[in-house]
This record gives structure tokens, sequence and C-alpha cells, in this order.
């Protein structure tokens, strides 16, 4: 009987090295994985895997293990920020070359009749597209770096000088149920806040994680002659533009299609490096992959996300959510926030609007006055005495310190719920805006007698941005529970209906909230 494969996988417990661990033990092969605690351990050995407690940076300590492994699979990457300049991409690049020399002096330490092969694993940014933007197995090396070409390029470099016998795979992003992206991508999506760079018109190279995961574990049981030196592109081979992809499943998440934000706004968000790949335009061809006889089990985007959103774990997905997407809590919001508004607006008692307006002999209180002037402001501070002055600083410092807040949360969570959610910081802002209006009539207070006319103009001028951002913020936030009404009116009724049911499912109320599911995206799936 032939003996099977013996893998040594490092990243096992990665986005596709937990689902490789899986399907190699499934298909009878035999896989030893490197952990980092008993804890990821566990999970390991519970598959059925040979377990070594080691750190990757180390590779000396726990080497004699991979010996008389048929393949080595690196699937190991640095730890990356949200936001990736090219400072941040050259301090990664530096730590993964070091852990790769590392690596590679280790292995040259066993003896070459039980050394194993080793499969590199990166990304398509490694690669140079011809003019049309095509990239496939015999694509050469990027000499000019871009995106994360600034990692994978020097790796494979390394490798090469190395003379270890070697594979080379190259993936495209990486989609599917996981955890990468999982607490912001496609929750982003769901809620209508995600937001394309650019048009979105740019193709993207695609595979799903079961794929990419079946694809190296083929890749590391072919031949020695069939492979060594070899470059194989692991895409499904059917480039889909960015806003097609995300747009695809954004309707798989019942959500709208993402809006565009312009190239200069994605930069400052996203960092230089991460534009350049996520703006890539790029067709990649698995040729030698298909010559070698796999077949995808999900050839098209479209094949692979639909199952993918039904394997989203939902409570899981729920802990992502923030507590202002809670219908509970903004149930409890609206009762409190409408309460207070009508008590200090209708109701007589010490520091209420009424009150002060009384304390003043009919005048309007500053906060609530837009455009006044210096005469008009002293003219208020003469009619209020120093009675009405203590309770106005009083106002300012105990109820006006709680009402911007309410007020503020609570037209922030109505955003989030209609189509403008992007928005939903602009309450914030007009409660700043109020605070330092607050301020500067503290100060006014405070130094009357003397009159300051430039301080009585700062505080005016707060005073109307105050106003019209809290007027904005009640518009995007009727706005948009307008628009997302008249969207849902659009579908069609099997589609609306669906959306309905699973609405009511997840404890939201229809139109105010978005149903929110699972669904995980890699840059390239590594680690």
């Amino acid at each position: 009987m032939e003996e099977k494969v013996h893998l040594f996988v490092l990243g096992a417990t990665g986005f596709i090295g937990g689902g490789l661990v899986r399907q190699a033990l499934a298909q009878g092969l035999r896989v030893t994985a490197l952990a980092r605690s008993a804890e990821r351990a566990a999970g390991l050995k519970a598959l059925g895997a040979r377990v070594v407690i080691g750190d990757a940076r180390n590779p000396a300590e726990w080497i004699p293990a991979a010996a008389g492994c048929d393949v080595l699979i690196d699937l190991l990457q640095p730890e990356l920020p949200a936001r990736i300049g090219l400072r941040a991409i050259r301090r990664a690049a530096a730590i993964r070359q070091a852990m790769t020399s590392r690596l590679l002096d280790c292995l040259r330490s066993i003896p070459q009749s039980r050394r194993p092969r080793l499969v590199s694993v990166s990304g398509v940014d490694d690669l140079t597209p011809d003019k049309a933007g095509n990239i496939d197995d015999s694509s050469v090396l990027r000499t000019q770096l871009s995106g994360f070409a600034h990692i994978g390029v020097p790796i494979r470099r390394l490798i090469e000088a190395s003379g270890l016998e070697s594979i080379y795979v190259y993936l495209g992003t990486v989609y599917g149920p996981g955890k990468s992206f999982a607490s912001k991508v496609f929750p982003d999506l769901a809620a209508g806040r995600f937001r394309l760079p650019g048009k979105g018109a740019n193709r993207m190279a695609v595979v799903h994680v079961e794929d990419a995961a079946r694809a190296l574990i083929h890749i590391a049981s072919l031949e020695r002659g069939h492979t060594s030196g070899h470059t194989f592109v692991v895409t499904d081979g059917h480039p889909a533009t960015l806003g097609d992809f995300m747009g695809f499943a954004a309707e798989c998440l019942g959500g709208p299609h993402p809006k565009t934000a312009p190239l200069w706004l994605a930069r400052l968000f996203a960092g230089n490096v991460l534009l350049e790949t996520l703006t890539r335009d790029i067709a990649a061809h698995p040729a030698a992959l298909i010559r070698t006889g796999f077949r995808f089990k999900y050839p098209t985007y479209r094949d692979g996300l639909p199952p993918s959103v039904k394997e989203w774990d939902r409570t899981s997905m729920h802990k992502a959510v923030s507590v202002l997407d809670r219908q509970a809590v903004f149930a409890a919001l609206s009762v409190l926030t409408i309460g207070v508004f009508l008590a200090i607006h209708l109701l007589s008692f010490p520091l209420s609007l009424s009150y002060m307006k009384r304390l003043a002999a009919g005048a309007t209180i500053l906060d609530m006055r837009p455009g006044y002037t210096p005469a008009a402001a002293y003219q208020l501070f003469d009619a209020l005495g120093r009675t009405g002055r203590s309770a106005y600083l009083t106002v300012l410092w105990t109820i006006d310190l709680l009402l911007p807040a309410l007020f503020s949360t609570f037209l922030s969570a109505a955003i989030r719920r209609g189509a403008f959610r992007a928005w939903r910081s602009v309450p914030f802002f007009a409660a700043a805006v109020d605070y330092a209006e607050n301020i500067a009539i503290t100060f006014l207070l405070l130094l009357y007698p003397a009159r300051r006319p430039v301080l009585v103009y700062i505080a005016a001028t707060l005073t109307v941005v105050k106003l019209l951002a809290y007027g904005t913020a009640v518009l995007l936030s009727a706005g948009g529970a307008l628009v997302r009404f008249l969207r849902l009116g659009r579908q069609s009724p099997a589609r609306l209906s669906a959306i309905l049911k699973n609405v009511n499912e997840s404890g939201h109320a229809p139109v105010w909230a978005l149903l929110v599911r699972r669904v995980s995206i890699s840059r390239s799936g590594r680690g």
C-alpha cells in the first residue's frame, strides 16, 4: 500500500491552515502541526493531527520534528496593522525575512534524505502582470515592489538563494467563512457601511478558502519531479471586479450595494500599500494547477459566497455589532431622549428652559438663540440678575453636561438604522461643539460685568454650528429611515419576505436594522 504524504504545517490555526489540516486528515494524509500554546494545540489534536509546541520565530527548537516529513507548508505571516503604509510593510517584511532566514538555515541542517520540500505561500501581488493585466504560472517576480510584494518577493529571493527544494504557491484574495475580517469588512457590508476605494472597477483574483486548502494539499501530494522549483497560481480563474464581488457579498448578506469613496480618502484610512492591493487590476489564471488535474469546488465567487454566508456564525457576529445597533438599546434611548426633551421644554422646574425663561423676563437663553450679538447677550445677563446668572452656570454644568451626550447617542443610533449610516458620527460632532459653546458662555458669565465682544461672537458662532449639526443629524436619521424603507419596498416579494424574516429572527425591527451574518475574507489567506 502506498504510504500517504506527511505534511508539516506552519500556521495551522490560521484562516487557511485550519481547513487545510482538517481536509488533509480527512483524505488520510499524516499531519504534524506547529502550535504556539497548549490551548491552540488542543484543537489540532482533537482533529487527529500530531502537534509540536513551539515558536515559529525559533525553528531550532522544533525543526527536528519536521525531519522525515515530505512537505513543509509555510502559511505564516507577521502581524499587520489595519492601516498599512510603506513604513509598516517594510517593518513586517524585515520580520518575515528574519523568520524565513532562520527557517532555511534549520532546514539545511536536516539530512537531505529526510529534509521536507518547502511550500512557500504568498499572494499574487508578487507577480508581474502583462500589458493586459494577466498573471499566470509563468509570470516573473515584480522588480518594482507594490502592495504585499514588499514581503513576498524578498522571501522568494531568500528561498531561491538557499538552494533548497521548494514550491512556490501564489494565492488570490481568499474568501470564505473564517476569522479574517470577521469583525469588520463583511459586517460593514451587511450594514451598508463599506466603501469601495475608487470606482471598484478593477479586477481581482479570488479563491474560496476551501479550494485554497484543497489546492495546497493537492500540490503537496504531487510527485517531486512535477513540482520542485515550480510556481502555481491558485485562483478560481474567473476574475471579478472589486465592485461586483463586494456587491454580491452585500446582497448575500442582505445589505445594500456598497458605495464608493475617493482614492485620497481610502489612502488616508488604508495606507498606500493596502490601497495598492485593493485597487490592483489583474486577472490570474491557474493553468499549471489545472494541468495537474485539480478541479475547483467553487469555480466562481458566485458559487462560493452563498455557502460562506450560510455558514456564518451569527452568535459571533452579534458580538461584533455595536451596542447602539441593538434594538432594545435604541428603544430605551428613544423613550429616555423623548421624555427628557419634552420635560425640559414643557415642564416648569428649577433649571428647566421655562424656569430660565421666567428668570430672564421672557428672554431665551443663549444656547437656543442663533446669531446673537454682544448687545443681546449682555442684555440677557442683565435681565437674569445675580440669581439667574448663577442658575445659568448651574444649568451649563449639570443638565447641559448630560443632554449633549444623550441626544448625540440617540441620534447616532437612529442614523445607524438608516441608509446614511456612514454619517453616524455627525451627532457626536454636534455634541463636541455644544460643549465648546458651554465653555465659551461659562467664561462670559464668570467675567461679567466685563464685556468681551470677541468671546460673544465665538460663542454665537458655536451656537449656530451646533444647531446646524444637530439639525443635520435629525435629517440624516429621518431621511435614512425613509430611503431604507423605499429600498425595501423595491425588493421582490420573495426577497423582501426573506429579509424581514431574517430581521425578525435576529431580534431587530424592520426598516431600522439589517440582518448581520458571518462571512470573512482574507487578503491572501496566509496564517
